[in-house]
């Protein structure tokens, strides 16, 4: 069995298997591995704890207990995976999970690659991949504007243009409010930091990206360094819509009908911040089910001081586009990002329109 290296398995056509729990696996992975787990979430720390309690020999009795009735579903799940190709295997850090599995697999006709020191290997490359991004003399455009302004919405149109677009709040699945988990999974800095990797991969070369002003934290993920310090001194548009589309769009987006109970979790946590005459009128529009309400009030008396006050920490020069609907909002910022391009560094051509 051949042990492979991270940079010359992601240089490999060949199909990845993740042997880890699932709950490692949802934590972070290599894209595309499919997860193939050896023990399940119960059963890792099962034999964990006999590991600590009966000694090494006790655990791996266990382990072989628990995976030998497995081992013919996984064998069959592998040759329909297969295809034809090779099998790349990984585990934590390239030992006895993945080594048991792609052994077995060999031995019945499979051909496997072991990744050597696993999934931590795969880490070392994207934190090392990053920190090297971090160097490169890149421009961050940054598009800004008051909470339901069509901010992501806009920047999900420049992206499928073909833009060097880097949604953080995507990435971060997070809309950057108390109210940014709603409806959204939990995802894992480490999940984060693969995906801000692959992103930032699949644009390659380019003089700018386009990002959204965001705070250094997207509930708990933290936002790289070098973005942030980006997002404070590169070139701004900022982006207005009246306070009916601005509501239109946070309903439409949160569709607080179905997470009712999870918008008045998030209202209890501010509810403090804001005046009291205002925590009445929301308070009493929650019980009625009146959204449009409760929005409105949120967005004048507390997302928008908050946003004014914030707004001040960043220094790049800013441009004011004012719009009704998406489209017009679309075209008028495509546009600045059109002529801001022209001055960055090099200015090479960093859209493939589509």
């Amino acid at each position: 069995m051949k042990k492979v290296t991270i940079a010359e398995a992601l240089e490999m056509d060949c199909p990845v298997l993740d042997v880890r729990t699932p709950k490692e696996y949802e934590e972070f992975h290599i894209p595309g591995a499919i997860n193939m787990p050896i023990f399940s979430n119960e059963e890792r720390v099962t034999v964990g704890t006999t590991y600590k309690q009966l000694g090494k020999e006790a655990a791996k009795d266990l382990g072989i207990s628990l995976v030998s009735p497995k081992l013919p579903d996984f064998y069959q799940q592998a040759k329909k995976i297969s295809g034809g190709k090779p099998l790349i295997i990984y585990c934590w850090r390239g030992g006895m999970r993945s080594r048991t599995l792609a052994t077995i697999f060999e031995l019945m006709g499979l051909k496997c690659h072991q990744l050597e020191g696993g999934i931590r290997s795969f880490r070392k490359k994207v934190v090392a991949d990053l920190e090297a991004a971090s160097r490169l003399n890149r421009t961050f455009i940054v598009l800004e504007g008051l909470t339901g302004t069509k901010k992501t919405e806009i920047l999900e149109r420049l992206a499928g243009k073909g833009y060097p677009v880097i949604d953080l709040e995507g990435l971060a699945a997070h809309r950057g409010s108390v109210f940014g988990r709603v409806d959204l999974p939990d995802r894992s800095q480490k999940d984060f930091d693969v995906r801000l990797w692959e992103r930032i991969g699949e644009i390659g070369e380019t003089d700018y990206y386009i990002i959204e002003s965001e705070s250094k934290r997207l509930g708990n993920i933290e936002v790289p360094a070098f973005i942030i310090k980006g997002k404070q001194t590169g070139p701004r548009i900022q982006v207005h819509t009246s306070i009916p589309v601005r509501v239109d769009t946070i309903l439409s987006t949160y569709q607080p009908d179905k997470h009712h109970e999870a918008i008045e979790a998030a209202w209890e946590v501010i509810e403090k911040r804001t005046p009291n005459d205002v925590q009445e009128i929301i308070a009493e529009a929650l019980k009625a089910h009146d959204y449009r309400t409760v929005v409105e009030q949120l967005l004048i008396h507390y997302y928008d001081p908050k946003y004014k006050h914030a707004e001040k920490n960043n220094d790049g020069s800013i441009r004011h586009v004012f719009f009704e609907t998406l489209d017009e909002g679309e075209q008028l910022v495509k546009a600045h990002v059109d002529e801001l391009a022209k001055t960055t560094a090099g200015s090479k051509p960093a859209v493939q329109n589509k």
